[in-house]
């Protein structure tokens, strides 16, 4: 922004000189013989903003009556002079002016850093600037529709919590990043494992109620319409998060590759995985299905209950070409693809049993598959999903939950 000085200037014909403004297009206050092209890169470092850890105040606009104008100043770390502030404080930079010795602060902080040397050290003033830049560096180099919001569901697994790092989520994230260092987290662990009595009944509500809190916050959303979604519960769970989260706003699922120390991040290339729906048996007692998803293992029909009778329409969706194993999921193409052939089997399955209102599901399937399973149903269009899981304390399949949108 300009700012005026002024000089003499005499004026025509009278002999008499006047004051006339001298416009000065610098965008900052000088600094003592800091070079022009040094202020500019620090203004564009700093992004316009005090660089005081914690201010962050923007410097070309008046805090109260908004209007435009410069209202910074370069401050000096090392001062320029040496009895001033930090002016003995180490070794004395090369080049005193250098944009390295130089900070970008408001009047107040530029003032209270210099009245008070002893608590600004020289460190200290360094370690903010490095760290004002780097965030600001962090922050321009992605698009701000690169933002999202991460939720993050954990529970026991057998006997122990999976954790998930905040680090390796937010390098799974890439491109985009989170929009809050405070991930949104349902912990599910504090309820014991699946064994215990009443444990679905009580999970379900805690994440029925996390859910909708997280919704509701004005906080979480705003302008991030995006979610990333990490989920570690047993499968009848997660398609409950599935179906309780909102398709207004666009969703990511990741998923843990146990072959790779960045675990969260989807490779980026691979051969790609083909499904195939088939129906393994058509049942005569009209409204009976059930579904099978055998992809991280084969489902044994042998070990279906006894409600999955002769008369029960089963369809199975698998991979094609491959044996169902526990690794196949690599790319987000591939779970795109499982996602369509999923809602290409409720199509099939609500229109070759008209007035279908339930299915029993028995999945094997990697977590974000089985989140998929209620986000994709559509209220008032698919029918409710009977969930099952398998249990190894009876050598086969349990009927655990029933997640239907529109109840």
């Amino acid at each position: 922004m300009a700012k005026s000085d002024a000089t003499s200037r005499k004026e025509p014909g009278s002999g008499r000189t006047r004051a006339v403004p001298v416009h000065d297009d610098s965008p900052v206050k000088l600094a003592r013989n800091a070079s022009a092209n040094d202020q500019k890169a620090l203004v564009a470092l700093a992004a316009g903003r005090c660089e005081f850890p914690g201010c962050n105040k923007f410097l070309f606009e008046h805090p109260l009556t908004k209007d435009r104008g410069n209202y910074g100043e370069n401050a000096h770390i090392v001062a320029f002079k040496e009895g001033a502030a930090r002016g003995k404080d180490g070794a004395r930079p090369a080049d005193i002016n250098s944009i390295e010795n130089l900070m970008l602060l408001c009047q107040p902080c530029h003032k209270m850093i210099d009245d008070n040397a002893e608590r600004y050290p020289r460190d200290v003033l360094v370690a903010g600037k490095e760290a004002h830049e780097r965030r600001i560096r962090a922050l321009t180099e992605l698009g701000p529709e690169l933002r999202t919001n991460v939720l993050v569901l954990k529970s026991r697994i057998g006997e122990r919590v999976v954790e998930v790092g905040q680090q390796e989520v937010v390098d799974a994230l890439r491109p985009r990043y989170p929009a809050s260092s405070a991930f949104k987290v349902i912990d599910l662990s504090q309820l014991g494992d699946e064994t215990g009595d009443g444990y679905y009944p009580m999970a379900e509500r805690l994440i029925s109620q996390h859910v909708s809190a997280m919704y509701a916050a004005q906080d979480v959303f705003g302008d991030v319409k995006h979610l990333s979604v990490i989920g570690l519960a047993p499968m009848p769970l997660l398609a409950v998060l599935g179906a309780a989260l909102s398709n207004t706003v666009q969703t990511d699922f990741f998923q843990c590759h146990r072959d790779r120390d960045d675990r969260w991040t989807w490779h980026a290339d691979g051969l790609p995985v083909s499904y195939v729906t088939r129906t393994t048996r058509r049942g005569t007692d009209a409204g009976k299905v059930a579904v099978t998803l055998s992809l991280s293992g084969a489902i044994d029909a042998e070990q279906l209950p006894g409600a999955i009778y002769a008369g029960v329409t089963v369809y199975d969706l698998t991979l094609d070409g491959m044996a169902p194993n526990p690794g196949f999921l690599r790319t987000r193409a591939d779970l795109d693809g499982f996602r369509a052939s999923y809602r290409a089997l409720l199509a099939q399955v609500t229109r070759e049993n008209p007035g279908v209102s339930e299915v029993h599901v028995f999945p094997a399937v990697p977590a974000p598959a089985a989140i998929a399973l209620g986000f994709d149903l559509l209220p008032k269009v698919h029918p409710a999903l009977i969930v099952h899981d398998f249990d190894k304390r009876v050598g086969g399949f349990t009927e655990r939950i029933r997640v239907n949108r529109n109840e």
